[in-house]
């Protein structure tokens, strides 16, 4: 659906202080329908990280009428899928189905809203079920180097863990801190109902009306979050594995806010740099001229606060080191000689190109106005995004180019066989060390069983 236009959303907001927001879309007999809770991970409790994502999946296992099977049994029966997760700054409940079944789809998205039971047994499974997997996870280079320049970059804040836990933290979670989180952070006034779909407007109110306008928790007050403090100086890490062949490289840097005004010349600037897939600098250089990986990327986060913005590759062992030094000629070059006016015009003219793609499905529709509502956009970016791609100069892309790519403040991560690499990274300063097997301590599944009494 291109263009997306403002005054194609509706929104109205119940006596309860919920908002109500549809979009028609006639062209499939589907109905898309997302609950979203502006609240997510980063409000997880210190130690019991994954709080917030375990909550939302909770939400979905059993409600005063229906348990986990009845549930699931009588969305097969309408042909319907759904699905609940938690991630930076909100958690989402998602029914997608057909329209013609749409008010009985809403009763079971109001039932799994407002009276979910947060059963022992399914809390005991889910904490089994998310451990084993982040067990198979420690095997995964790259996953440990994903979650180890987050950490570093966000350290500091409530952001700077994984949204789906810890094995520490999901093992130490009790029966009651699902429901304990649900009581303090699911409340009218913090929740959007979004429903996509050939539907009207009036149908949707009514109906979100007479199931949700009666919900009368409030939320309890929250502080406002810390911001993640910029480095000043590099900082090194290189996490042993000696029977790795190859080197998970990882270097970051703090990016933008998602509300920031140079939101869109950062995603040009970051397209011409490493996001640009083979058009980018570091493709080129790096794949292209030197042969050294077979794929290289930067790509940024952004949220409430300013996310990481991290460049992300591997190599053979022997060639960690050159890897690292061409990424900062890189990141030198386009410092110093600046962006050139072709380079501008071709990333402007994909970014252009490329954006009604993502409004081709109800569920990318749904993701774009739901992080528009999240973080206080107005919805007529949707249709003058690519007027303001065209508007980028070239000042605006090599000022933001100076600005973030700062080498002197790098945060790098090398997860390999150190052996053959660690002497010649203390070139550029200090190397934290870290030993792979003291990672992965305690990767067996701690005996849940003793946290699934009630609270």
């Amino acid at each position: 659906m291109f263009p997306l236009k403002a005054e194609h959303i509706k929104k109205v907001q119940l006596d309860n202080g919920l908002t109500v927001m549809c979009l028609e879309y006639h062209k499939l007999p589907l109905a898309h329908i997302t609950v979203m809770v502006k609240r997510g991970s980063e409000r997880d409790p210190a130690g019991k990280e994954g709080l917030a994502d375990i909550t939302a999946e909770m939400v979905t296992l059993g409600t005063g009428k229906r348990d986990s099977q009845q549930l699931a049994l009588e969305m097969e029966q309408l042909g319907a899928r759904y699905s609940a997760s938690s991630d930076w700054d909100a958690s989402c409940v998602e029914v997608v189905g057909l329209s013609e079944a749409f008010p009985t789809l809403m009763d079971l998205v109001g039932d799994m809203l407002l009276q979910p039971t947060f059963p022992q047994e399914e809390m005991k499974q889910s904490q089994q079920r998310r451990i084993s997997r982040l067990i198979q996870q420690r095997d995964q280079a790259e996953v440990i180097a994903d979650e180890i320049i987050v950490q570093r970059l966000l350290e500091g804040t409530p952001y700077a863990h994984p949204t789906y836990g810890t094995i520490p933290s999901l093992g130490s979670l009790s029966a009651g801190d699902p429901r304990s989180f649900y009581r303090r952070h699911y409340a009218p006034e913090d929740t959007v109902l979004l429903a996509i779909g050939d539907l009207t407007p009036e149908e949707i109110r009514e109906r979100a009306e007479g199931l949700l306008g009666g919900w009368k928790t409030k939320g309890k007050t929250e502080d406002q979050l810390p911001a993640p403090q910029r480095p000043t100086g590099k900082r090194i890490i290189a996490v042993n594995r000696p029977d790795l062949t190859q080197s998970q490289i990882r270097e970051g840097l703090l990016g933008i806010k998602r509300k920031d005004e140079a939101y869109i010349p950062f995603k040009v600037m970051n397209y011409i740099f490493g996001g640009g897939g083979f058009s980018s600098r570091l493709m080129q250089r790096i794949r292209a001229e030197k042969g050294y990986t077979y794929g290289i990327s930067s790509t940024f986060q952004a949220g409430h606060i300013a996310g990481p913005f991290v460049i992300s590759t591997f190599t053979p062992t022997a060639t960690t080191v050159p890897i690292i030094e061409e990424i900062l000629k890189v990141m030198e070059e386009l410092i110093r000689g600046g962006v050139r006016v072709q380079e501008l015009e071709d990333a402007k003219q994909f970014l252009r190109g490329s954006f009604p793609l993502k409004l081709e499905t109800l569920g990318q529709m749904t993701g774009e106005i739901l992080n528009l509502e999240l973080y206080g956009i107005p919805y007529d970016y949707l249709s003058f995004y690519p007027e303001a791609i065209e508007e980028v100069t070239l000042e605006q892309v090599n000022s933001l180019a100076s600005a973030y790519l700062l080498p002197e403040a790098l945060t790098i991560v090398v997860v390999g066989r150190a052996e053959e690499f660690l002497e010649r990274l203390r070139k550029w300063g200090e190397v934290e060390f870290v030993e792979y097997s003291e990672m992965t301590k305690g990767c067996s599944p701690p005996n849940t069983s003793k946290h699934a009494s009630t609270t």
